[in-house]
């Protein structure tokens, strides 16, 4: 479920719902090809990932039953770029990219659209950034 209000997206994702694939879907049906994403909530699964500069790969853990003190991240033409902080229940925190994300009892999200953005083959960290000469 979703509110439009001046501007801004605020949505909330319902119990068992699966949070990365639900923005990205939502960013395609409302046309949002550039923007910034800022949430919180709790989740009985969550999936995310480091990337090591050493070995430009990723490493992807999952954790259950967790408070998610931070979601952020940005919309570009390809792809969410997402990062999330969370809680397990003795107090650890972990962060990572994103990857999945299933909502219980909510994830709350804002959407704040800005105009269309690109990314860009980056040729040191061989990741895609943003091409801010695409804004």
């Amino acid at each position: 479920m979703f509110q439009k209000h001046n501007g801004f997206y605020l949505i909330r994702f319902l119990p068992n719902e699966e949070v990365a694939t639900g923005l990205q879907q939502f960013c395609v049906d409302h046309h949002i090809s550039g923007g910034f994403i800022s949430g919180l909530g709790a989740a009985k699964e969550i999936e995310f990932s480091h990337f090591s500069m050493e070995t430009k790969k990723y490493t992807t853990f999952t954790k259950h039953e967790v408070e998610i003190t931070n979601i952020t991240g940005n919309i570009s033409v390809e792809k969410l770029h997402l990062h999330v902080t969370i809680g397990d229940n003795t107090g650890k925190a972990f962060a990572g990219h994103l990857m999945r994300c299933i909502a219980d009892p909510t994830v709350e999200i804002m959407i704040t659209p800005f105009p269309e953005t690109h990314r860009k083959l980056d040729e040191y960290s061989g990741l895609n950034l943003l091409d801010l000469k695409s804004i």
